[in-house]
């Protein structure tokens, strides 16, 4: 019996080097402080360890499966901020296979390796803040695989793929909201799927589209079942739906292309390459007939990711995660169009030169336009690069004055926006409010929402409170920020001292702990301010 090795296509060994590269680069960066997204995540993540459910302690709009995804990383890696940039490592290098997998079965192996090329270095862009586990990474392999289950589902009419399909699907819509529209695309490709084989009529149209709902229907089920029997289903509804939908209409029409521009720009100018032959690729789907039998399933991902995207109209940076691995797979069917142009050319040097010459060029341009940020910035550094004036490089030494200031029982208050400081430090919040965004807005629930932090803090009377200057003097500050912050400044008058104050700007910090020091107006217009409950209250 003669046991041959099957043959490995060469884009296996391209998709190898992709991964090694992505390692590399990412294992170089797994220091990166902790993000304001990250600390709320992590917090949520250690009261779930610690046997709080979400919208219990702590509030947030997001839905509940980012939490639980976070749990499992503190539980399982470590509750360090390096032990959650390993596991966005894992998820990011897992969504580059299963792209991979997906491009090789709706299109060709040379399409796949491009595009898992593309979305690797699209995802490791500082435009997309690629290097802080936002939720929008873990959404990413659902969706992926998702796509990949409802292709060969459809195609084998296999209704258990199906089935999964829509499960992955809605897991994705758990992680977060933005899922949902991916999961209601998919939904729209079983329908048209099932209309262009089958009757409407006839039982074998219903079948799939049954079996799909069926499949997202079940972990919805299970989320909705476990949140009202830990008794949070009215904050979670008040929360995730009631205050979202307010927060979805904040931005004005007139101020939507600025928000999408602002973001967008940026991303296109160090990738432009990538999306001028995704555009090549998209006029593909449209034109090139073997390319046309595929555009179903990637019109639906490329409508899904496009909604996903917009919600809100807030287009913020790292939103833009959610378009990658669409805009990779039509920068695969780019390369390979330009390929079959060349590919009839009587002159080898034009036939196989020029294509791999544009694909090559362009992954080296991206290289070069990131060089500093992927080989040369240390993580503080490339930190600062991105989130500018953020405190998240000063974030562990702050926590680390809240810990020396406090005792493990003891509360704090975080009046602000930087849940990291929590996580950091180990200590819990006395408020259910770790963001004051939402108190300050211009939204119907922002004064209850003010009125219940207040009187969290003062009913508790926590040992400190942490006041973080988040709105520059001379900006005009929202009716809300203006009463909450004169709340704070008569309540801290009768009952606190400031202890410390932490300023900085750029490359320059002062830390000041002089009592008579600290109660001089700060030098820099960025500063966080640490204040003592005083000892005869």
């Amino acid at each position: 019996m003669n046991f041959k090795i099957p043959k490995l296509h060469p884009s296996l060994f391209l998709l190898l080097l992709v991964v090694i590269f992505t390692t590399i680069v990412r294992v170089r960066l797994l220091d990166v402080p902790l993000e304001r997204d990250e600390g709320e995540y992590a917090y949520m993540g250690r009261l779930i360890l610690e046997g709080t459910p979400p919208y219990s302690e702590a509030y947030n709009m997001k839905f509940p499966g980012i939490y639980f995804i976070y749990a499992d990383i503190l539980w399982l890696f470590g509750e360090t901020h390096t032990a959650i940039h390993i596991c966005l490592l894992c998820i990011n290098v897992l969504s580059i296979i299963l792209l991979f997998i997906f491009v090789r079965a709706a299109i060709d192996d040379w399409a796949a390796a491009a595009a898992s090329g593309a979305f690797a270095l699209l995802g490791m862009s500082y435009h997309v803040q690629g290097f802080w586990a936002n939720a929008e990474h873990f959404i990413l392999p659902f969706i992926l695989g998702a796509h990949i289950l409802l292709r060969y589902g459809l195609t084998e009419n296999r209704k258990a793929l199906i089935f999964s399909s829509a499960a992955l699907f809605s897991c994705a819509a758990i992680v977060k909201q933005q899922g949902a529209f991916f999961g209601i695309m998919g939904f729209v490709i079983v329908l048209i799927s099932s209309w262009k084989t089958n009757r409407i009529n006839e039982k074998s149209f219903w079948n799939p589209v049954l079996t799909f709902l069926y499949g997202a229907a079940i972990p919805l089920t299970i989320c909705f079942v476990y949140l009202l029997n830990v008794g949070v289903l009215q904050k979670f509804y008040l929360w995730t739906f009631a205050y979202a939908k307010e927060y979805s209409v904040i931005v004005p029409a007139e101020d939507i292309t600025y928000y999408f521009f602002s973001s967008f720009l940026p991303i296109w100018r160090y990738t432009t390459l990538i999306w001028i032959l995704a555009a090549v690729g998209l006029a593909a789907l449209f034109l090139h007939p073997d390319y046309k039998r595929h555009s179903l399933h990637i019109f639906g991902l490329a409508a899904g990711s496009m909604l996903a995207l917009s919600a809100g109209f807030y287009f913020r940076p790292h939103y833009f995660v959610l378009v990658l691995p669409i805009t990779a797979l039509l920068f695969g069917i780019g390369i390979r169009l330009v390929y079959r142009i060349f590919y009839k050319s009587s002159s080898l040097l034009l036939r196989l030169f020029t294509p791999n010459f544009i694909a090559v060029i362009t992954f080296f341009s991206i290289i070069a336009a990131h060089w500093d940020i992927l080989y040369q910035y240390t993580p503080e550094e490339v930190t600062r690069r991105v989130y500018g004036s953020c405190p998240f490089n000063y974030s562990s030494r702050i926590a680390e004055l809240i810990k020396e200031k406090s005792s493990e029982e003891d509360k704090v208050a975080i009046i602000g926006n930087e849940p990291q400081f929590l996580f950091y430090s180990q200590r819990r919040s006395v408020t259910s409010f770790i963001y004051t965004f939402s108190l300050v807005e211009e939204q119907p629930f922002a004064e209850q929402f003010r009125l219940e932090m207040i009187s969290q803090i003062e009913t508790a009377s926590p040992r400190l409170l942490v006041y973080t200057n988040t709105v520059l003097d001379y900006f005009n500050k929202s009716r809300g920020q203006s009463e909450l912050d004169k709340w704070f400044a008569d309540y801290t008058q009768l009952y606190y001292d400031p202890v410390a104050r932490f300023e900085y700007f750029c490359d320059d910090t002062l830390l000041i702990t002089d009592t008579l020091q600290i109660k001089e107006k700060p030098a820099s217009i960025f500063w966080i301010q640490i204040y003592e409950r005083k000892t005869n209250e």
